[in-house]
């Protein structure tokens, strides 16, 4: 039976990992329960963070938790891109595979294979410069969409 959490549980001692991300600045911390990952936080630095209860095991629903585009303060790059597209989700037993998709008028969509950075082996996270409509990833021999 899954049991819930209290904010004397979402504490630093139960930290499992943390990552900041290299093109949004977001910072990543993964929480622990009874030694099972349980809870994730994404800190956009400002505002309100965003928090997302886990499941055990990983079930292919969380596979692909969430798809985000986050603007940028200030823009960079030769193409001076002012939009990053930020997926998340837990990783399975086998390597994550991440894309992102620009769909296309008449045309195939344009793809982006991203390299996911991971949080404590449980979480899977990626960034791609500029706007796009869709992100994908596929895990365990299951592949999982989320319109952004």
């Amino acid at each position: 039976m899954p049991q819930n959490l209290t904010d004397d549980d979402v504490t630093n001692r139960t930290l499992l990992g943390r990552l900041t991300l290299p093109l949004t600045g977001w910072t990543a911390r993964l929480y622990h329960h009874d030694g099972h990952p349980a809870r994730l936080v994404l800190d956009p630095g400002g505002g309100s963070p965003l928090t997302y209860s886990l499941l055990r095991p990983p079930v292919p629903e969380q596979l692909l938790l969430q798809a985000h585009h986050v603007g940028l303060d200030r823009a960079f790059g030769p193409a001076a891109i002012s939009t990053v597209t930020l997926a998340y989700g837990m990783t399975g037993r086998g390597p994550t595979e991440p894309s992102f998709l620009r769909h296309r008028t008449w045309r195939p969509p344009l793809v982006h294979e991203a390299r996911p950075l991971t949080l404590a082996d449980h979480i899977w996270l990626a960034e791609a410069p500029g706007h796009f409509d869709e992100a994908r990833v596929t895990a365990d021999g299951h592949t999982a969409v989320r319109l952004v």
